[in-house]
């Protein structure tokens, strides 16, 4: 009966693993036509930060919780117009929930989400990096290193 344990529990941590490796390959979709052109979106991209965990939840009312890695979706694509981003970061220590507007996305843009703690609270906000043809990521794979993945317009 032990060896029964043991395997389960290999299985399980097996499973965990390839799931992890799976999320993220690319962008989940934040609007509801799902036949849209990929030429007339934008994407929205969690910082690669060291310290900080970005995670895309939601655009409008659009769920992007991605349930392989956890609700940490890095990246997702967006409509143009006025975007409501919902967001959750933490770090070792706190776990915040918050929600960024982004006024006036353009298509073809990339719009980076960047974390930080004003002393009290992890905060979240973006800077427009502006029209591209393409974006690479680099998801985490543990313990082997990052793999780049680009997502193209």
């Amino acid at each position: 009966m032990h060896y029964l344990r043991i395997a389960a529990v290999a299985m399980a941590c097996t499973f965990a693993v390839g799931c992890s490796h799976f999320a993220g390959r690319r962008p989940l979709i934040g609007y509801t036509d799902k036949d849209h052109p990929h030429a007339d979106t934008a994407l929205v991209v969690c910082a690669e930060q060291e310290q900080y965990i970005c995670g895309i939840t939601g655009v409008n009312q659009v769920a992007t919780w991605e349930k392989y890695n956890g609700g940490k979706t890095p990246w997702v694509r967006v409509l143009p117009g006025k975007q409501v981003i919902k967001l959750t970061l933490s770090n070792s220590h706190q776990l915040n929930r918050q929600q960024v507007t982004i006024d006036n996305v353009q298509a073809g843009h990339v719009y980076r989400i960047d974390v930080g703690f004003n002393g009290a609270l992890l905060t979240g906000s973006y800077k427009d990096l502006g029209q591209m043809d393409s974006y690479t990521i680099h998801m985490p794979q543990f313990p082997f290193r990052p793999k780049a993945i680009t997502a193209s317009f």
